[in-house]
């Protein structure tokens, strides 16, 4: 993604005019980078007149350039907002999005990359467009506040509504509010803005000094590599999984099958990924870009002399398929796919078949299990004991009880003004995944699972709250499972890895020692080893 060389040029001459004060600055550019846990996550460009405001905005961990123009009229009301979201990755068209003020009304159209396009008309005379992840958007209210307490009417583009943003200044600060989410902006001595923090989403972004800043990472993913270390003692081979849905067109999943060498046969395990599309090895490029954990856990097993089959996600990298309508019910499907094939293979011993998932995987091995008796063994890493909806509460409000400078009345209020939105959110909400995640339960499953099942959980997981290990464990034991071990690792959280500080989702770009510890993976191999004898 390249920035624009004239908004930095701008940005210097205006830093080296007169101290303005805060209403009279009618002009500003520059570049914003964001940062979590320390870790550069994205940048905006942004280029601020009288009569306009461009910004251009690039996260790679959310595959997404948001580019964006809002012109004003000499009163500076608002006449126009044009917005182009592209994929980075991809370097394509997602959705061109225009709004024009007509009288006390806004027409608007939003075309999607296919050429369709829709065209509305919404009773409403905004102040500005919220765009998307830009953060000049609210720079420029600051801006525009002038140093005085001031409420503007934000028009939302996802919300396709007016929103509130609230502006309040106390000395060098400014305090922006919009959907009750508190912003501080920061002013400098040339009175622009410098700094700027979201404690509950703990970013914080700080103007560049200058035109010469290093790559943004995450903008090109490596090639991945499946093949089998110099010194295994197995083969890695690429498959081919048919997959006949109940509905639709067949596909293949690909991926990668690890065998022990050996003559016979040998038990396998079946991998199976968390939320989001997954590649086999689940790695989450770019936001951790080194973690694989599945292929950690395949090369340990495969020296131990259990296989390993682990597949692209149904329409992710070589795989087949579609996922637009899928839900855990369709993942399900696909692993059932994948265990009829491997019960031809002749390396594989059918009777020594196990299930290992993380987090959606840890809830989709379940739904296998209880319809297979011939299931061998169940591993679930991270797997959940509440409706999705439970699980949706506690990670919205996390955030807001761990934030360091809201004093309690406040959180309270953000709290519970979080888990309104999210029970209102009839977008999410009409998405087929997230309408069966909202509402499976999870523990009728899991006590009708007869077959072992190990439950590893990190102490410091903010997705899956530790207690639901123990949660699932007794619902299993309660109906009659007499083989249920648990084991909770303090340190971790939920990518299974050292949290540096307390599991918060926004540390896991800052952590670099991204292999899976060795000692879950003893754990893995020795409780696995028992139940499936390799080598017997």
């Amino acid at each position: 993604m390249r920035f624009a060389a004239h908004a930095l040029a701008a940005g210097a001459l205006l830093a080296a005019s007169p101290r303005p004060a805060l209403g009279q600055i009618t002009a500003d550019a520059g570049i914003l980078r964001f940062f979590q846990a320390g870790r550069e996550v994205g940048r905006e460009t942004f280029v601020r007149t009288e009569e306009s405001l461009q910004t251009e905005t690039a996260i790679p961990m959310l595959d997404r350039s948001l580019r964006y123009r809002s012109t004003y009229d000499a009163a500076g009301g608002l006449l126009e907002f044009e917005a182009r979201l592209r994929s980075l990755r991809g370097d394509s068209l997602v959705r061109t999005y225009v709004a024009t003020v007509d009288g006390d009304s806004l027409r608007l159209s939003q075309t999607e990359a296919s050429g369709s396009t829709r065209s509305w008309s919404a009773a409403a005379r905004p102040d500005a467009v919220l765009g998307g992840q830009s953060l000049g958007a609210y720079v420029d209210l600051v801006y525009r506040a002038g140093g005085s307490d001031t409420v503007f009417h934000g028009w939302s583009p996802d919300l396709n509504t007016i929103t509130d943003v609230r502006v309040s200044f106390a000395g060098d600060t400014a305090v922006v509010e919009v959907q009750d989410l508190p912003m501080k902006f920061v002013v400098g001595p040339d009175q622009r803005v410098a700094v700027i923090e979201v404690a509950v989403q703990r970013l914080r972004a700080e103007r560049a000094s200058g035109p010469e800043l290093p790559p943004l990472e995450g903008l090109e993913r490596p090639t991945p590599d499946y093949s089998a270390p110099p010194d295994a003692p197995y083969a890695a081979l690429e498959v081919r999984v048919p997959v006949q849905p109940d509905s639709g067109e067949a596909f293949e999943l690909v991926g990668t099958l690890t065998v022990p060498e050996g003559e016979g046969s040998h038990p396998v395990i079946v991998t199976m990924t968390g939320s989001g599309g997954q590649d086999r090895d689940e790695n989450l490029w770019p936001l951790v870009p080194t973690y694989r954990p599945f292929r950690d856990i395949a090369d340990r097993l495969g020296r131990a002399g259990i296989a390993v089959l682990r597949v692209d996600d149904r329409g992710i990298g070589a795989s087949g398929g579609s996922r637009a309508a899928a839900t855990m019910l369709d993942f399900a499907d696909d692993v059932r796919a994948q265990l009829a094939w491997l019960r031809t293979r002749a390396e594989i011993d059918d009777d020594r078949i196990g299930l290992l998932g993380h987090s959606e995987g840890g809830v989709v091995g379940p739904m296998v299990a209880a319809s297979d008796p011939e299931i061998a063994a169940v591993v679930m890493l991270a797997g959940t004991a509440k409706p999705g909806i439970d699980v949706l509460r506690d990670q919205v409000t996390w955030p807001i009880e761990s934030a360091s400078d809201l004093d309690p009345d406040r959180k309270l209020e953000l709290e519970a003004q979080a888990l309104e939105a999210l029970e209102n959110d009839t977008t999410a909400a009409r998405l087929p995944w997230m309408a069966h995640f909202r509402t499976y339960d999870p523990l009728p499953t899991a006590r009708r699972v007869r077959q072992p099942v190990l439950i590893l959980q990190g102490g410091l997981d903010r997705q899956v709250t530790a207690g639901q290990a123990d949660t699932l464990a007794e619902a299993m034991r309660a109906a009659g499972n007499e083989d249920v071990t648990v084991r909770i690792f303090p340190d971790l959280n939920h990518l299974f890895l050292v949290a540096p500080g307390d599991g918060s989702p926004v540390e896991y770009a800052a952590i670099e020692d991204t292999g899976v510890p060795a000692r879950v993976l003893d754990e893995l191999e020795r409780w696995l080893v028992a139940r499936l004898r390799p080598g017997g």
